[in-house]
């Protein structure tokens, strides 16, 4: 079995969680980050011959811990989903 690891970027802003850069097996499409972003997190899904998982990893914050907190609270968690 061979192995698998593919991720999607999501970037939290004012309007919402949006898709960023997306890697896949075969193909990856780059995005630029939006310029009003205050979080952005990776979706990974990576797979082995002897299991795997998914998880999300942050890979950029903003200083402002405020708007980051109240953003999360109107939007909720981003997207578990490549």
């Amino acid at each position: 079995m061979s192995a698998s690891y593919e991720w999607t970027e999501y970037h939290l802003t004012t309007s919402g969680w949006v898709t960023g850069t997306e890697k896949t097996d075969f193909d990856r499409s780059d995005v630029t980050p939006p310029s009003d972003r205050v979080l952005s997190v990776r979706y990974i899904e990576e797979h082995t011959g002897y299991g795997g998982g998914s998880r999300h990893q942050e890979t950029w914050r903003s200083q402002d811990t405020d708007q980051i907190n109240a953003l999360l609270a109107i939007h909720g968690d981003p997207p578990a989903h490549l």
